[in-house]
């Protein structure tokens, strides 16, 4: 999971339902509300289904994502996308999961940045021309900063390392953060598929 702060406007505007019945959860609470302490955070991840035959399904999402042209592979990984909410004031917090029917624009946009890093790097392995093509630029306008759990580690063992994880740095750091190891695993992975 990964967490966005944002400010109550921003959250207001995204889901302003939520706010309001939180607000007055708390007029009602008698807590005194102090608009300067209040914080208000995004969390999101990608939902993955349980499934059976774990390796059947990754197979067959590797096989069909392969193959998605941009415009279509993006609505796929939003799809995916799981937002909770949060607020804070001091001691209290409440968070709830939103609407899988909305993404926040602030998070659909690191998500359409994702997703150009994903597919640049999966086309590195795959030679359908059509699919490289239909990758637009990534949008150096888009700061990954605002991500506040980053995935962390020691990447200077091979074996700790996993695709997810690197493309993630990739997309929050650029790729010339890989270090020599975590370049030589992508080359080696690209050679296994």
């Amino acid at each position: 999971m990964f967490t966005i702060q944002v400010t109550k406007e921003e959250a207001s505007k995204d889901y302003p339902q939520v706010v309001e019945n939180w607000m007055n959860f708390l007029e009602k609470s008698g807590k005194e509300i102090n608009e300067d302490k209040l914080e208000f955070y995004y969390s999101y991840g990608f939902f993955i289904p349980k499934v059976e035959d774990k390796q059947k399904f990754y197979e067959e999402v590797f096989e069909n994502c392969s193959n998605m042209l941009y415009d279509e592979r993006l609505v796929y990984e939003l799809s995916k996308v799981r937002v909770n909410m949060g607020m804070k004031m001091g001691q209290f917090i409440i968070s709830d999961r939103m609407s899988k029917e909305y993404v926040p624009s602030i998070i659909a946009e690191i998500v359409n940045e994702v997703t150009k890093v994903k597919m640049l790097v999966e086309s590195e392995y795959h030679e359908n021309q059509e699919v490289k093509d239909s990758i637009p630029e990534l949008d150096s306008d888009v700061s990954f900063d605002i991500i506040k759990d980053v995935v962390s580690g020691d990447y200077s063992d091979v074996q700790n390392f996993d695709i997810d994880s690197i493309l993630d740095k990739i997309s929050q750091k650029g790729m010339d953060s890989l270090s020599e190891e975590e370049k030589e695993f992508l080359n080696k992975k690209s050679k296994d598929i």
